[in-house]
């Protein structure tokens, strides 16, 4: 217990690679699986590899049945060129998975962090000399997937043919195929496997969809049209029937298609009304979508049928009606038709640039739903977003009361410390929690290269923004980056991250206001 406190300790104080010895000592000596999974997901969130595979390792000892615990095991023995561990691991994964084509492809995935591909081909090949229950197929087509994750399409083309060679009868091998055909260029080939996956299963809508648009890219619309108007007719086929002659600059077919779906009639009128209205959105007739979706009584669509019907009112200018609309839900005695009121309520009113009204609904929603999670988390970004840190730290903590392990909470609450205060090491220790539970999270990485910024470590900075910005073109990710670079002295580096932030969305908050501050005129 020392050893778990001393790395807590350390790891909130920014002093990751104490924080992994720490734990790793401690995982040495507990037979808690739990200490060992932590010791893990740290060292991981360090890349301290050699400890994470020991940590790993640990952990896959004392919780032999946990795939996770293999999992991670075999990934950090991957990253030390460990094969023969690693396969050591992989067998076990397989053996927990019974030879199961989602244990194959988990073992893909795994290999693909491996940076010899060769290696990793070999290993597969290795294992299926061993696993006597694996099919030939599924071992292909994990290959194949191994294959395309190392960027070696054609590889992966000729194996994704042999795994249908071997169980032609596999809709998602043959799809699969399908995916690399097109990726390569080869329409005619994608479109015949589609073809084949979709006679095996006539009845599956988003194959028959597939079909008909890749006999469109083609150039034979009618044959699409044709594949569309055999299916099954039903209310979601319709739609899509709308939505294809509307991509094909077709509005009058699309119109009378409409007028042929209103006139048609369905076993479930709610279901018809949904996707009636989605059809009408389409065609721009927003006032009739609003009508349609107000048809919808109950089912599983009526929740979100009454939401949308709302967004669109406020949309249109109706706001008190929107809010109406909403109003009427919390009538009801269903907890998550209730919850999920209040946040499109707030949510309409944020986007109508209502935000102290849509912190108000907010805060009395925190009240009648105490519990909630969501709205509590909501709750706190408005606030944070309106400058109130005290009372976004207030919700935050209450959340991690509850779930300490929330990482969003930790990211968010560790990113407003860093951006509207000076509790920088605070902060830090926060972000880095989050990135502990999620190192591949785009918004936590982009924390960290936030908090190293106000921190001074501009090297680190940009190495972090960096990996969020090519994780998530996300244009408030170009802002921080950007504003590190111009610092840094990079003017010509920050001026393009912020073009391509700003063609992607121009009015973004974040974005306006570093430009701004900044005073930078493009």
């Amino acid at each position: 217990m020392y050893r778990v406190f001393a790395a807590e300790i350390l790891g909130s104080e920014g002093d990751l690679p104490g924080a992994v010895e720490e734990y790793l000592q401690a995982a040495m000596v507990s037979n808690d699986p739990q200490v060992a999974r932590r010791a893990t997901r740290v060292a991981f969130a360090a890349e301290a590899w050699q400890q994470a595979a020991m940590a790993a390792d640990r952990w896959a000892l004392l919780d032999s049945g946990n795939v996770d615990a293999h999992e991670s095991a075999a990934a950090a023995m991957l990253k030390l060129g460990d094969y023969l561990g690693a396969e050591y691991q992989i067998m076990q994964i397989l053996d927990l998975m019974n030879d199961s084509t989602e244990g194959w492809l988990l073992v893909s995935t795994l290999l693909a962090q491996s940076g010899d591909p060769k290696q990793a081909d070999s290993v597969l090949q290795q294992l299926l000399l061993q696993r006597e229950n694996a099919n030939a197929g599924d071992v292909l087509y994990a290959r194949s997937q191994l294959a395309v994750q190392s960027r070696e399409l054609e590889k992966a083309y000729e194996l994704a043919k042999q795994a249908v060679e071997h169980n032609p009868e596999r809709t998602e091998f043959l799809t699969w195929a399908a995916r690399i055909a097109l990726n390569l260029k080869f329409l005619e080939a994608g479109t015949e496997y589609i073809r084949r996956a979709w006679l095996l299963d006539p009845e599956d809508h988003d194959l028959a969809l597939a079909y008909s648009d890749l006999l469109a890219r083609g150039g034979d619309p009618d044959a699409a049209r044709k594949v569309m108007r055999d299916m099954p007719q039903s209310p979601d086929v319709m739609l899509s029937r709308i939505l294809f002659e509307l991509a094909a600059q077709n509005r009058d077919a699309a119109e009378a298609l409409f007028a042929e779906f209103t006139d048609s009639d369905f076993s479930d009128p709610d279901e018809k009304a949904f996707y009636q209205a989605q059809a009408a959105e389409a065609l721009g007739w927003t006032d009739r979508a609003i009508e349609f979706y107000g048809q919808i009584k109950s089912g599983e669509l009526a929740l979100a049928g009454v939401i949308r019907r709302a967004e669109l009112m406020a949309q249109e200018g109706d706001l008190d009606g929107a809010r109406r609309e909403l109003a009427q839900l919390r009538l009801q005695s269903n907890e998550l038709a209730i919850e999920e009121s209040w946040l499109a309520e707030a949510r309409i009113l944020r986007e109508a640039g209502e935000l102290d009204k849509a912190f108000r609904v907010l805060d009395i929603a925190t009240r009648q739903l105490p519990g909630s999670i969501p709205i509590l988390y909501t709750h706190s970004l408005l606030a944070a977003e309106l400058g109130w840190v005290d009372i976004a730290e207030k919700d935050l903590r209450a959340i991690l009361a509850v779930q300490p392990e929330n990482a969003s909470a930790l990211n968010a609450l560790g990113y407003t410390l860093a951006d509207q205060t000076e509790r920088y090491e605070e902060a830090e220790a926060l972000i880095r929690q989050a990135y502990i539970l999620q190192p591949h999270e785009a918004s936590i990485i982009d924390s960290m290269g936030w908090i190293a910024f106000r921190l001074g470590r501009f090297d680190e900075s940009i190495k972090f923004l960096e990996r969020a910005w090519n994780l998530d073109k996300n244009p408030e990710i170009a802002a921080h980056l950007g504003e590190v670079l111009w610092v840094n002295g990079d003017k010509d580096g920050a001026l393009r991250i912020w073009r391509e932030g700003q063609a992607i969305d121009n009015q973004n908050a974040v974005l306006l206001e570093t430009l701004e501050r900044l005073e930078v005129e493009f």
